[in-house]
């Protein structure tokens, strides 16, 4: 639920004046030494930035597209998840705090925290299953916009190559190789915005380099309650070729703690204990997160292979009803892997196969009863495995120059065993399995139109802990489907 006033900093233009100069002062050190001529022809300089690639004659469905990273920079940026805004249709909306992940809407469906669309960050799923908030919850709040190269969208269930979490979309986001030249960025605003960040890259020889970008930043916003947000964050890239292909290894990081302010009843505003919107009805809430993920990526000619490990953990005090106070919590270990690969490339058939793996060790997950910040008793806790295998193809047939078939068959299998390591908590072991098929048409009427036709079936997972419900269970993979 969104509060009256959006809860993001208003940056200056001073800050963002700042930001430019001290950068652009850094890299004009860098590459013209003191003293050294500067060519004079009478010309201005002029930088074009391209919106996306042509994708006329190799997207898959009219929803699909591509928006570049310097296409993003150059956009008004108050909330780490407009980046995922550059998605036409998407709104990312905040409450609860700058900590917390965003909610979303897609081409009118209300996607909570994230349970229909998905975010991949250089081949790593960022959304959470069987989370303490809310299913398939995606926090993207670590991430840096100077990290981001681009993001290649896409909405509807229309292709084989994801499978969880990607009913209504996906957003593939892929980071920058390097940095031209080193950074540093400092920001103040309204309501305690401050931002101070800064990069560069390295280069190690034989075509190898490392790359870097810390950031930490502050926020009170408008309310009663201060928010009182300190945020950590620190992104790295080292990359080199190989006599297989191109290797690229990531560590991420990322630290947050804050003080949400809640919605509020409508009928409490104006009354002795909520004079305004902005007023705090539990100031004892808070909320903190702790997220580490590295990455590996390898690319070749026709084949592209990703592994990644993560540790998280957080837990968040909400007061939604203020019956009494709730605080959620979530540790886990993630690990996970993908391989992809082109069986065959002519002027007619195009084939694509792959298979992806993800094990999920969730050692502990619930919600207690809190007041005033305050252990109560506990209401559920437990300890869950969640693995998952799928495999996926694709296949396109040029029958024409102008017309493109396309087929696509994706099957996945789930393991959900939940632990109780509380009485009344459920627990059990249950499996399930679905086969997702798609078709698709493009058919070209000119070099600049093209005409799309899709169906698709989807799906999204389920709490392991409602799964595991022997009284009122849900199922395992819930099924969708679009056209």
């Amino acid at each position: 639920m969104s509060l009256a006033r959006s809860s993001v900093p208003r940056q200056h233009t001073l800050a963002a004046s700042l930001a430019v100069t001290l950068a652009s002062s850094i890299a004009a050190g860098q590459q013209a030494p003191p003293g050294a001529a500067q060519p004079d022809d009478g010309l201005e300089e002029i930088i074009v930035f391209g919106r996306s690639l042509e994708l006329v004659g190799t997207a898959k469905a009219a929803s699909e597209g591509t928006v570049g990273g310097a296409d993003l920079l150059v956009r008004p940026m108050l909330k780490v998840a407009e980046l995922l805004e550059a998605v036409p249709g998407m709104v990312a909306v905040q409450h609860s705090g700058s900590g917390k992940a965003n909610q979303y809407f897609l081409r009118g469906f209300n996607l909570d925290h994230g349970t229909d669309f998905t975010a991949i960050l250089d081949g790593v799923p960022l959304n959470l299953r069987s989370h303490g908030h809310g299913q398939g919850y995606l926090d993207v709040n670590g991430m840096m916009p100077e990290t981001v190269e681009r993001i290649d969208y896409r909405k509807g269930p229309y292709r084989a190559d994801v499978g969880d979490f990607s009913m209504a979309g996906a957003a593939f986001i892929t980071t920058i190789e390097r940095l031209d030249a080193p950074f540093l960025s400092l920001e103040g605003g309204e309501n305690g915005w401050g931002r101070l960040a800064g990069g560069g890259t390295k280069d190690l020889g034989d075509g190898a380099s490392m790359t870097g970008i810390v950031e930490t930043k502050t926020y009170d916003g408008p309310w009663e309650q201060p928010e009182d947000l300190e945020h950590f964050s620190i992104w790295g890239k080292y990359r080199r070729p190989t006599e297989f292909g191109s290797l690229a290894m990531t560590l991420s990081g990322y630290d947050a703690h804050w003080q949400p302010t809640e919605q509020i009843p409508e009928r409490a505003l104006g009354t002795s204990v909520c004079e305004d919107e902005f007023c705090a009805l539990d100031p004892t809430s808070e909320g903190d997160t702790k997220r580490w993920i590295f990455g590996a990526q390898m690319e070749g000619d026709v084949w592209h292979a990703s592994a990644y490990a993560q540790h998280y953990d957080w837990y968040m005090q909400s007061n939604p009803t203020y019956d009494f106070q709730l605080n959620q919590f979530d540790r886990r270990s993630t690990l996970g892997g993908r391989y992809e690969r082109t069986l065959l490339e002519s002027d007619t058939f195009t084939v694509d196969v792959g298979t992806d793996l993800r094990y999920d060790d969730i050692s502990n997950v619930g919600v207690d009863e809190f007041e005033g910040g305050a252990y109560v008793a506990n209401v559920s806790q437990n300890s869950i495995t969640e693995t998952s295998l799928g495999a996926f193809t694709e296949v396109s047939w040029f029958p024409t120059d102008n017309l493109r078939l396309m087929a696509g068959l994706r099957g996945d299998a789930y393991d959900f065993d939940a632990t109780a390591k509380t009485p009344g908590s459920y627990e059990g072991h249950v499996s399930d399995s679905r086969v997702s098929p798609k078709l698709g048409l493009a058919y070209m009427l000119t070099d600049d139109v093209e005409l799309y036709s899709n169906w698709g079936k989807g799906f999204h997972s389920n709490d392991a802990r409602g799964v595991v419900n022997e009284l009122d269970p849900v199922p395992g993979l819930s099924p969708g489907e679009g056209y």
